[in-house]
């Protein structure tokens, strides 16, 4: 199944990265040679992609300035006049997504294993008759059993509702979505989430556990600790 486009979720805040996002956009702090949102893009045109989608919303002005060098693949933004939350940006982009299925990932995720690429795997798992929503999941024995996890799964990757300390799993950020999920929602700011429960009553949302090494950097704990590791 060859889905080439691409959104990347940028229109946030970034205030659990503060002092650090003051005048900074999240997706545009340094990690080593490059800000996080240029890491992903490479990513994105290593994996032939052929169209991003990127939402604005906050310091949108150094995000186009920063973006505006020659990349090999299109690049579009949708801008959000007032942050419309995750799944209200992802409907705000239909035109411009005009797909029938696409990836979305956040712009706060790294990942370190170049023989277990979350695009391919997803790709590979991905079933259109069975599937409205596929997850690429992280186990969270491997982050912190301290905290709790986003969902479960069933023996054929069925994502089921989050229960009470038995949650194994957390959301890496990155999924493949089908666009008809968001025509029939009226609000125009909304979270994924609202998305998320009603596939799961319809078992019509899929998760798949990521086998490589994955990082979320939202915060400043997790940010030092990540620039540490690659010194």
């Amino acid at each position: 199944m060859n889905i080439s486009t691409i959104m990347i979720l940028a229109a946030g805040l970034g205030k659990r990265l503060r002092p650090y996002t003051s005048n900074t956009p999240k997706s545009l702090i340094k990690i080593g040679k490059y800000t996080l949102i240029e890491k992903i893009i490479n990513e994105i045109e290593k994996n032939r992609f052929k169209k991003i989608i990127i939402n604005l919303h906050y310091l949108k002005k150094k995000k186009k300035k920063k973006l505006n060098k020659k990349y090999k693949i299109d690049i579009f933004f949708s801008e959000e006049k007032k942050l419309l939350n995750t799944g209200g940006g992802i409907k705000n982009a239909l035109k411009i997504i005009n797909e029938k299925e696409f990836f979305v990932i956040n712009s706060d995720i790294v990942w370190s294993e170049k023989k277990k690429n979350p695009f391919n795997n997803l790709k590979n798992f991905w079933n259109k008759n069975k599937m409205d929503a596929l997850l690429l999941l992280y186990p969270v024995e491997k982050i912190n059993n301290k905290i709790s996890g986003d969902f479960c799964l069933d023996s054929s990757g069925k994502l089921l509702k989050k229960k009470k300390n038995s949650s194994q799993y957390i959301f890496t950020g990155i999924q493949i979505l089908k666009s008809n999920l968001f025509k029939k929602i009226k609000q125009n700011s909304f979270p994924l989430s609202l998305i998320y429960k009603k596939l799961i009553k319809e078992k019509k949302i899929y998760g798949l556990v990521y086998k490589g090494k994955w990082f979320h950097l939202g915060t400043l704990e997790s940010l030092k600790k990540y620039q540490k590791m690659i010194q």
